[in-house]
This record gives structure tokens, C-alpha cells and sequence, in this order.
């Protein structure tokens, strides 16, 4: 008798390898006990199995898409202090919708360092991952540097076609902290233009608008285009207030003796 049950059981793992459904092979034996103790017909037990089978494959496909994210660190919108930040909440909510990703939207969001700018980012990347879409998240500085090895290698066309175009949202942090020359500029350029109603980008930067130029390499015509193709079809927060990691240490009494000496 076991070693007809045996056999059965190798029989099922094998045809669930041939049609690809590794939830139920590793899983069907247990999910048949379980089914057995709750006397569950065959009917609702073949659908216990599907609906395993589809839940597992959806939460690895969640798993694989958060990690080809490349987040520094997870983090979520139930992790940012709102009571501290002048944010509005409900533009905040209304981005977690992820609407602005189907409609191809950009969220810029502007301020100066450590007012949770990036934390935004990632929360908001973070919820895209958990809906399965493809999200890439970069400094501004590893991008440039990507774009010119790739150009280097005369293989920037396919980074374009492999990273830039066929992520639906595009992270980039940390715009305006290093000056570009000309052909960076250009190359950043590249990327804006190529996003430009096809897929959405988050940017965060310590600088207002005004003074983009200076960071593009005092291209007026270059940052003009920037901006217009960011600021089209765009969220715009502009975050203003004292850093999150400063307001912590003070509250902590780590600045007190900085604090007496200014």
C-alpha cells in the first residue's frame, strides 16, 4: 500500500514539474492532508491546489521584482513620520494608488537633505513592486556613471533598450548633489527624453528648478527641455523643514553641545 502511494506521489510531482506548478509539487501532499481533515470535496480541493499554486507564484513574482528594484533599503509610507513633514498626506495617498505609473506620470519631489525625500521614493517604488512592476532605483550618480561605461563600450543603445525603456518606473535620487559636464548632461537628457510620456520617473533633489542649469552644465536650452518634459504630466512636492536625521539627534540631546556652540 505505501508503496502505491509512493508511486502515486511521484507520479503527481512529475507531471506538476512537465506543466511547471512547483507550489503543488513540493506542497500537494500536505495540502491533501489538510483536505482530507476538513473533508473538502475533490472539486475544492483541485481548486485549493490552483489557488495555491497562483498565490505563491504571485508572491515570488512580487519578491524577484522588489529585489531587481535595487532599494538601499525597504522602506514604506507606514514607516514615514507625516506628523514631522509638511507633506500633504493626501497627495501622498493619492500617489500610492500608483495611477501616475499607468498614466506615465513623473513625481519630482524637492527639498533639502534628509526631510525623507528618498524614504518617499522608495515607499512609493515599494508599493510598484508590490503590484509587480518593474522598478529601478538609482542614484543619479550610478546612473551617469552606467550610461558612460555603456557609451564607452559602444553598448549604450542597448541600456537604453534593456534598463531605461522597459522599467515603468524610474527611480532616480540624489539629482543636483554633482555637477555634470556636457556630455553627461546630454546622456541624462537621453534618458529624460526616452521616458517622456512612455514611463514614469521619481526624482528627488536638494535643488529648486531655478537652479537645474548649474548642475546641466549651464545648458539653458538642455535644461529647458529637462524640465519640460519632467514637469509635463507631473506631481510636484516641494518639501520644506528641518532634516528628519538632525531633529533626532537634537531630540536625543546628541547636537545639545553643537546646539550651545553655533
Amino acid at each position: 500500500m505505501s508503496n502505491n502511494i509512493a508511486s502515486i506521489n511521484e507520479q503527481i510531482q512529475a507531471y506538476a514539474t512537465l506543466f511547471k506548478l512547483p507550489a503543488i509539487k513540493n506542497s500537494f501532499s500536505s495540502l491533501a492532508d489538510e483536505a482530507a481533515k476538513k473533508n473538502l470535496s475533490y472539486t475544492q480541493f483541485l481548486l485549493k491546489l490552483f489557488e495555491y499554486e497562483y498565490e505563491t507564484k504571485i508572491q515570488r513574482a512580487k519578491e524577484i521584482t522588489l529585489k531587481m528594484a535595487g532599494f538601499p533599503k525597504v522602506k514604506t509610507l507606514q514607516d514615514f513620520d507625516f506628523s514631522s513633514s509638511p507633506v500633504d498626506r493626501n497627495i501622498i495617498n493619492e500617489l500610492s494608488t500608483l495611477r501616475f505609473i499607468e498614466n506615465a506620470q513623473n513625481v519630482l519631489l524637492i527639498g533639502p537633505s534628509g526631510v525623507g525625500k528618498t524614504h518617499l521614493a522608495i515607499a512609493l517604488g515599494y508599493l510598484a513592486t508590490q503590484a509587480r512592476i518593474k522598478t529601478k532605483f538609482i542614484t543619479a550618480q550610478d546612473l551617469l556613471l552606467q550610461l558612460e561605461i555603456a557609451q564607452q563600450t559602444n553598448r549604450l543603445q542597448h541600456y537604453f533598450k534593456k534598463v531605461i525603456n522597459t522599467t515603468k518606473l524610474l527611480i532616480i535620487d540624489e539629482f543636483g548633489y554633482i555637477k555634470l559636464d556636457a556630455n553627461q548632461a546630454n546622456l541624462f537628457f537621453q534618458v529624460i527624453n526616452k521616458r517622456y510620456e512612455t514611463g514614469s520617473i521619481i526624482i528627488t533633489s536638494n535643488l529648486s528648478f531655478t537652479k537645474f542649469k548649474e548642475v546641466l552644465n549651464n545648458d539653458e536650452a538642455l535644461t529647458t527641455a529637462i524640465l519640460d518634459r519632467l514637469i509635463h504630466h507631473s506631481h510636484i512636492l516641494n518639501i520644506q523643514g528641518e532634516s528628519y536625521r538632525l531633529k533626532q539627534k537634537r531630540e536625543a540631546g546628541v547636537l545639545l553641545g553643537l546646539d550651545k556652540s553655533l
